[in-house]
């Protein structure tokens, strides 16, 4: 764990601190902190959390892309990005996975996100995987993006989510109790 700290947070931590890159966005009003922490969340779980994905989708580890825009260098690419965090190839599809982490009991899926999905498959027909990580609860939803409607009932405007629309990502799709052995991917009722 403590080789993991120094690649998935510590080096991280210097890199944003060294390029000074917190203090030139539009934080929303958020304190420096706050922003700091999410985005050093989301950034470890995603990296704990990608072994697992290899062995759900049965695919190799070194086989998963990163593809989300985490340049800590470049304040136009660190910028928030509707872009998916991961890729990977099944059985010659190619899917994105959307990784969040969920701290606070309120598990959202921004809008703008979806919009990119939906936008992305109907050009390249590339599938979109939310996996929701609440780590307030334990546990993990699964949503397909691509699959969410425009007029879906889920669509709430939240106000801790700096007032934007979200889907509000329903129970049923909590699929996976942390504390529970890894879910076989065709439980998931995912469409890939």
């Amino acid at each position: 764990m403590t080789e993991f700290f120094k690649q998935n947070i510590y080096r991280p931590y210097s890199i944003i601190k060294r390029t000074n890159i917190l203090q030139r966005l539009n934080n929303q009003g958020r304190r420096l902190a706050s922003v700091l922490f999410s985005w050093l969340r989301g950034y470890a779980i995603a990296e704990y959390f990608t072994p697992s994905f290899s062995k759900l989708f049965n695919v190799p580890l070194q086989s998963i892309i990163k593809i989300g825009d985490d340049d800590l260098t470049n304040i136009e690419a660190f910028r928030r990005s509707p872009k998916a965090d991961l890729e990977i190839t099944k059985n010659g599809q190619t899917i994105r996975i959307e990784v969040q982490s969920g701290f606070q009991g309120i598990n959202d899926i921004k809008e703008h996100k979806v919009r990119e999905v939906r936008e992305v498959y109907q050009k390249t027909k590339t599938r979109t995987i939310c996996i929701h990580i609440d780590l307030y609860n334990g546990q993990v939803a699964f949503v397909q993006l691509d699959a969410i409607k425009e007029n879906d009932m889920n669509f709430v405007t939240r106000q801790q989510m700096e007032g934007q629309s979200v889907f509000s990502i329903d129970q049923n799709y909590f699929k996976w109790r942390l504390l529970d052995s890894l879910p076989v991917l065709d439980d998931l009722e995912l469409l890939i």
